[in-house]
C-alpha cells in the first residue's frame, strides 16, 4: 500500500509537466516537420514515437522527451551538407541523414551503457551555458529574415547568382559518380557529357536555392 500511495503521490504534478510539454513539444514538431521538407505529420509522429520509447526504454522516473531546438540547430549543418551532395533532393538525401541519425543514437546507448553520462558534472557550467547561449542566437539569427516576409529561396535575382556555383557542384557530383562506379577516364568523357546534357534547368535551379538558403 505504502509503494502505491508513493507511485501516485506526484500523479498532479506529472500530469501538468505533461502537459505542459505537450503544449510545448507539439507545436515545435510540427515546425520541425514543416522545415524538414517531410510535412507536420512527420514532426508529429516523431515527436509522439520518441516520448514513448523515452518512456518504455528511460532510466529516471522523471524524464520528459521531445524535439529540441538545440538538436535541430547543431544537426541542421549535417543536413544541409547531405541535402546539398545530393542536387538538393531531400527524397534522395533522406537515407543518408536516416543513416547519420541512427549511428547517432547508437552511439548514445554504447555511452549509456558504459555509464559515462556522470562526466557531465566535470564539464564547467560556462561551457555548458555558452553552448545554450550561442545555439539561442543562432536560432534567432535564422530567424530575422522569415519573421520580416523575406525567404532567401523565393528572391530569384538572388537564387540566379548561384547558378554558376551550382553548376559546378552538379558536374562536380557527376565525377564523383563515374569515379564511384569506375567509369570514369580521361580518355573518354562520353559518360560524363552524356549526364552533363542530361542536367536540367530545374535541377540548377533546385540547387541554386539550396545554395542560397545556406
Amino acid at each position: 500500500m505504502k509503494n502505491t500511495n508513493n507511485l501516485f503521490s506526484n500523479i498532479k504534478g506529472d500530469a501538468f509537466g505533461g502537459i505542459t510539454a505537450g503544449i510545448v513539444a507539439l507545436p515545435l514538431a510540427l515546425a520541425f516537420g514543416v522545415s524538414s521538407g517531410l510535412g507536420p505529420s512527420a514532426g508529429l509522429y516523431g515527436a509522439i514515437f520518441i516520448s514513448f520509447f523515452a518512456a518504455l526504454f528511460g532510466g529516471t522516473n522523471t524524464q520528459i522527451s521531445g524535439p529540441t531546438a538545440p538538436m535541430t540547430a547543431v544537426s541542421m549543418v549535417i543536413i544541409a551538407g547531405i541535402v546539398a551532395a545530393n542536387d538538393g533532393n531531400v527524397e534522395k538525401a533522406l537515407p543518408s541523414i536516416l543513416m547519420v541519425f541512427l549511428l547517432a543514437r547508437i552511439m548514445q546507448i554504447g555511452l549509456g551503457f558504459l555509464g559515462l553520462g556522470k562526466y557531465i558534472k566535470y564539464i564547467p557550467y560556462p561551457v555548458v551555458s555558452g553552448f545554450m547561449t550561442a545555439i539561442g542566437v543562432i536560432i534567432l539569427l535564422t530567424q530575422i529574415l522569415p519573421s520580416l516576409g523575406y525567404n532567401p529561396k523565393d528572391d530569384l535575382e538572388y537564387v540566379n547568382q548561384f547558378k554558376p556555383q551550382a553548376e559546378e557542384i552538379i558536374l562536380e557530383n557527376i565525377l564523383k559518380d563515374e569515379a564511384g562506379e569506375g567509369i570514369l577516364v580521361l580518355e573518354d568523357f562520353k559518360e560524363t557529357i552524356k549526364r552533363a546534357n542530361e542536367i536540367s534547368e530545374a535541377d540548377i535551379l533546385r540547387e541554386s536555392k539550396t545554395l542560397a538558403a545556406k
